[in-house]
C-alpha cells in the first residue's frame, strides 16, 4: 500500500480550512489563527508547570555537559555553540542563556522554542510562518546516539597534548593517565583526551568540549595503601601530580558522584580535599568530612587565590616563564 504524504500550508488570508486530495499526496490549507489557538490549548495541556527544564531538554535530545552541584550546563538549544553556556538551576527550575543574555522558567523556555524552528526539531511544535510555506508532517528520525563509534587509543594526538600543555599538564603525565578517544557526534567525526572510570566510561575533553561518554562514575587511582587524595575533575587530578607527583587519589567527575567514593574513602585513615574554591568546592568538602570515618584535611589552602588547583598550576607556570618564551 503506497504511503501518503502529508503537506500542510499555512496561509494568512484563509478564513477558513481546506483538504486537497491529489493521489497519494494530501494537501491542508490551513487558517493560522484557528491552528494556533489549538496548538497553544495543547502545549498547555502537554508541559506541566512542575515539570523540570532538565526533564524537557533531556525528551528533546539534550544533555548537560557538565553538572556543578545545581547548575546543569548545556550547548543552548537557542543557537550553535562549541562551548556550554545554557545553564539550569534545577533548585529554582528556572534557565538562562549567557550568550543571548536571556532566561526565564519552562513556559518562557518553551515559548523561543516553539518560534524557532531552525534551533528545536521537534515534531510536537509548529512554527507560525511571516509568508506560505510547506511542511512535510512525516515523523522525524530518532536521534543519533551522543556518541557511537568509540575508539579509545594511546594519547598521541599533537593537537590534544598541546591542549593539555596549556593546561600545564606536560605529555608524560598526560599519557601515563589518559587516552585518545575517537567518537561519532550526530554525524560527524571528534577526537577528545579521555580518562576512565571505574565502570568503564570516559571523561572528555578538548579545547572546545567538555563532557562524557557514560556510564557516569568516579575514577580510582590506587598505589600504595598511604593516604588519599580527592578531586572535582581529572585535570586537578593531573595538576597535582605535575606539583606534587603520584598519589591514591578519587576523581568524583563531578560533585554529586561523592556518595559514589564512600566506601573506597573510608578505607584510608587519611583524607585530602582538593575540590574548587567556590561554594560547591567548600560544601563538597563539607560532606566528605561528614561521610568518612577517618581524619579529613581541606587542601584548598595551597591554592587560596586560585579557584581551583590547576588554575595554582597555571600561575606558577605564567610567573616562572622568561618574558618572551609564554
Amino acid at each position: 500500500m503506497m504511503k501518503r504524504k502529508v503537506y500542510v500550508l499555512y496561509f494568512k488570508h484563509l478564513s477558513f480550512n481546506k483538504v486537497f486530495n491529489k493521489g497519494s499526496t494530501l494537501f491542508l490549507f490551513i487558517n493560522h489563527h484557528s491552528t494556533f489557538q489549538q496548538l497553544n490549548k495543547q502545549s498547555k495541556m502537554n508541559i506541566s508547570d512542575n515539570m523540570a527544564i532538565t526533564e524537557f531538554l533531556q525528551e528533546h535530545g539534550h544533555q548537560p555537559t557538565s553538572v556543578k552541584r545545581n547548575n546543569w550546563w548545556y550547548l543552548s538549544p537557542l543557537r550553535n555553540e562549541l562551548t556550554a553556556s545554557f545553564k539550569v538551576d534545577v533548585n529554582k527550575n528556572v534557565w538562562y542563556d549567557f550568550g543571548l543574555g536571556k532566561g526565564g522558567n519552562l513556559r518562557t523556555l518553551e515559548k523561543l522554542l516553539l518560534y524557532d524552528n531552525n534551533k528545536w526539531q521537534s515534531s510536537n511544535h509548529v512554527i507560525e510562518p511571516k509568508f506560505p510555506v510547506i511542511q512535510n508532517l512525516q515523523p522525524n528520525k530518532k536521534a543519533d546516539e551522543a556518541f557511537t563509534n568509540v575508539t579509545v587509543m594511546e594519547l598521541t594526538n599533537h593537537s590534544l597534548l598541546y591542549y593539555l600543555k596549556g593546561r600545564g599538564v606536560s605529555a608524560s603525565v598526560a599519557t601515563c593517565y589518559c587516552k585518545e578517544i575517537h567518537y561519532t557526534n550526530h554525524g560527524k567525526r571528534y577526537y577528545a583526551v579521555g580518562f576512565a572510570n571505574r565502570c568503564g566510561g570516559y571523561e572528555i575533553r578538548n579545547a572546545y568540549f567538555k563532557g562524557c561518554i557514560s556510564p557516569k562514575d568516579i575514577s580510582i587511582i590506587e598505589h600504595s595503601d598511604d593516604d588519599c587524595h580527592v578531586f572535582e575533575g581529572f585535570i586537578d587530578f593531573l595538576s597535582f601530580v605535575e606539583l606534587h607527583g603520584d598519589c591514591n587519589a578519587v576523581v568524583l567527575n563531578s560533585v554529586i558522584n561523592i556518595t559514589k567514593a564512600s566506601s573506597v574513602l573510608n578505607k584510608y585513615h587519611k583524607v585530602y580535599c582538593h575540590l574548587d574554591n567556590d561554594e560547591a568546592g567548600r560544601n563538597a568538602t563539607k560532606q566528605i568530612m561528614r561521610m568518612c570515618m577517618g581524619e579529613v584535611v581541606d587542601a584548598s589552602s595551597e591554592y587560596a587565590d586560585s579557584k581551583d588547583i590547576n588554575d595554582f598550576l597555571c600561575w606558577r607556570m605564567l610567573i616562572q616563564c622568561p618574558r618572551g618564551q609564554k
